[in-house]
């Protein structure tokens, strides 16, 4: 089973990217609903960041108040580094217990992982995906979901510049442009790894082994 991560930066379509994968026949997941799960109160996580930050950053329902702990994140550094050091190692461990369970299939699954070449994770997966959009339309997407100006260009200074991602990338999709372009440079990449399966079937039914038996084993 090929694994195919998908990186990039906020606000530039790695969500988008991956659905478009999944609705050509890939398997998908996405490493921030796996966040999402595991910030569920009573979570070990959950109580963590209780431990590290406080009951400020618990909302009125006793659920985590996201937005606030964003706020408190990106407004300063060692803030931080004391997150991630909280949700990295516990996301990537329940990406990989998900990865361990998927039964073996010549189907390639596409992972998103935002902070993919951050955390250094890119040797965990057969090829990079990444997303790229102009930060001009980082920003314009940023302030569309509610957010002001001061605090898109906030984030953004804040995370890796996706041209730096881009060293990595076996793949780069590039999202300037019309939903129909993304869709396109989508097909292409799902079409060569289709292509590279399907040659090594081949190959593998003329030496008498079953297809998909490498899968298997």
């Amino acid at each position: 089973m090929q694994r195919i991560a998908i990186t990039g930066g906020v606000a530039e379509g790695k969500t988008t990217v991956l659905r478009i994968f999944e609705s050509l026949g890939a398997q998908a997941i996405s490493s921030d609903q796996l966040a999402a799960t595991l910030l569920v109160p009573g979570t070990e996580v959950w109580e963590q960041l209780i431990r590290e930050f406080g009951q400020a950053i618990i909302a009125a329902d006793g659920a985590l108040a996201r937005e606030r702990l964003a706020t408190l994140a990106f407004g300063d550094a060692a803030v931080r580094r004391r997150l991630n050091r909280i949700m990295h190692p516990a996301v990537v461990q329940e990406l990989q217990a998900r990865l361990s369970e998927r039964e073996p299939s010549p189907t390639p699954i596409f992972v998103e992982v935002p902070l993919l070449i951050e955390v250094a994770l890119q040797g965990v997966f057969d090829a990079v995906v990444v997303v790229q959009a102009t930060p001009a339309l980082q920003r314009q997407r940023l302030m569309a979901r509610g957010l002001s100006l001061p605090r898109a260009r906030q984030i953004l200074r804040a995370q890796l510049p996706t041209r730096c991602k881009t060293v990595f990338a076996d793949w780069v999709i590039r999202t300037h442009g019309s939903l129909e372009q993304v869709e396109a440079q989508a097909r292409r990449i799902w079409r060569t790894l289709t292509q590279q399966v399907y040659s090594v079937a081949q190959r593998n039914s003329v030496s008498g082994v079953k297809i998909g038996q490498e899968y298997r084993e």
